[in-house]
């Protein structure tokens, strides 16, 4: 099994994009790995069981193989707030020495995180909670990551149009960070730094944000909503359909073959799924934007198992974030990018 999702690319000691902060938390990269030592369990729990994870999952299973570790892996399978608490709180009880989680709901779940974060190591992967008392944050800058969206917009509609997003809930941090960073772009900002007030139905520079249509999740709905939007504007021709999420590509592009708008709806990703990137290689969508899901369940598991063996073994980052930076797929990379994520998972 490969270490890196992006290995034939990157030097294989580099786990982090801030080297002098890898050399602090991982000293010994490639060293022999230890033996499992009595109640070293560490904990990974997801947002949802999207096959996002499964990749997650792999890397965080090879890091626990390479540390000599017992990894626990969860993927709330409601997608809830609710149903996550539970899930840990089970953990907690089982002992678990460390814990990473994708956070579903930051404002609501961050008082429990707290309680959390007493108890053992805490880290957020993917989605952040930045007001609680987690240790670090890693995964992708999510309004980088959203421009990135922006221009892939900007590139199907130079002239300008409509414009739906389309993501599972607006609670997340990404899902909020990421939607700023497209209307960022499509205003003309040359950056993007915080959150702010972004309505829908408002013209942005050339570009009209129609609406922000979530699904809570629920694939069925996401389709749903993307076959709404195509009924609604059947006569706008400068339309672009962006999801969010990693179900959502997959979804608008089978409404879009419903309704017969393969090729005419520009369609905009993110993540990685099969269908998106088969989609991309046959020009039925324009472009998606990954992360490296492979490097979060590897990092996270790396970090979590020095906390286990020794608490004060993590130093974070400046700011407590851990960048795991992101990758821009279109027709001309798709075929190797594809090839890559295959080989990493054995397939």
């Amino acid at each position: 099994m490969m270490q890196f999702l992006f290995g034939l690319s990157l030097t294989r000691c580099i786990h982090f994009s801030m080297g002098l902060t890898f050399a602090l938390v991982l000293s010994g990269c490639g060293a022999k790995p230890e033996s499992a030592k009595g109640g070293n369990t560490v904990a990974f729990v997801s947002n949802n069981p999207a096959e996002f994870w499964t990749i997650c999952e792999a890397g965080a299973q090879a890091a626990a193989k390479e540390e000599g570790v017992t990894l626990v892996f969860k993927r709330p399978q409601d997608s809830s707030a609710a149903g996550q608490k539970t899930i840990i709180e089970d953990l907690l009880a089982k002992g678990v020495k460390a814990i990473s989680v994708s956070v579903i709901s930051p404002e609501n779940q961050t008082e429990f995180l707290n309680t959390v974060a007493k108890k053992v190591p805490l880290l957020c992967v993917d989605n952040d909670a930045s007001k609680s008392n987690r240790l670090a944050y890693l995964g992708t800058a999510n309004l980088q990551a959203g421009r990135s969206v922006g221009e892939l917009v900007k590139e199907a509609l130079p002239n300008g149009g409509k414009v739906a997003i389309f993501v599972g809930q607006m609670d997340p941090a990404n899902a909020k960070e990421r939607r700023q960073g497209v209307i960022d772009v499509l205003e003309g900002l040359a950056e993007s730094k915080i959150l702010r007030d972004c309505p829908d139905n408002k013209k942005y520079g050339k570009y009209e944000i129609i609406g922000t249509y979530t699904d809570g999740t629920d694939q069925k709905k996401a389709k749903d909503n993307a076959a709404d939007v195509l009924s609604k504007n059947s006569a706008v021709d400068d339309l672009a359909m962006v999801g969010l999420w990693a179900y959502n590509p997959p979804a608008i592009l089978s409404a879009a073959k419903d309704a017969n708008r393969v090729g005419k709806v520009k369609i905009i990703g993110f993540d990685e799924q099969d269908v998106t990137l088969d989609g991309i290689r046959e020009g039925s969508i324009v472009g998606t934007v990954v992360q490296q899901p492979y490097q979060f369940g590897f990092q996270s598991v790396k970090i979590m198992a020095k906390l286990a063996k020794d608490p004060q073994g993590f130093k974070a980052p400046p700011g407590g974030l851990i960048d795991v930076a992101h990758k821009v797929i279109k027709k001309a990379n798709v075929d190797e990018f594809q090839a890559e994520l295959k080989k990493t998972l054995g397939k």
